[in-house]
Formats: C-alpha cells, structure tokens, sequence
C-alpha cells in the first residue's frame, strides 16, 4: 500500500471534498482519500493506494472535480 500526501488550492467546504473524494477514489487502485478542508490555505489530501499515483493523475480528478489546484 501507497501513502501519499498531496496539497491542493480551492476547496473552501465539504462540497468541494466530496467531489475530489469522488473522482480520487475513482483512480485505479485508491482504496481511501482523506481531504482536510482549508478555505484560505493549500488543503490537505491523503490518498492510500495499491501503488504510487502519479501527479498527473491527481491533477486530472482535481481538474475533473472543479477549479482545483494541485500545490507542487
């Protein structure tokens, strides 16, 4: 298993997370995603997966999920 931590900009509430939620879990292989919400900051995401996701994946189901940011 494959835990990564990731940042992103834009998710101000709980709406935002479920739609990042969904599209993350979506991925091949996630088996969790947890999202601490930060209106005014980079917010948090973990992701545990049964292998290493690339940040293009990550960007693609943030993109996918609204005008979300990926922090590199």
């Amino acid at each position: 298993m494959s835990e990564q931590h990731w940042s992103a900009t834009g998710l101000t509430c709980d709406h935002c997370s479920h739609s990042v939620t969904k599209n993350l879990s979506a991925l091949a292989g996630v088996s969790s995603v947890n999202i601490e919400v930060k209106p005014d900051a980079a917010s948090n995401i973990v992701t545990v997966a049964d292998r290493e996701l690339s940040t293009d994946e990550i960007f693609g189901a943030l993109r996918a999920a609204g005008n979300y940011v990926l922090v590199r």
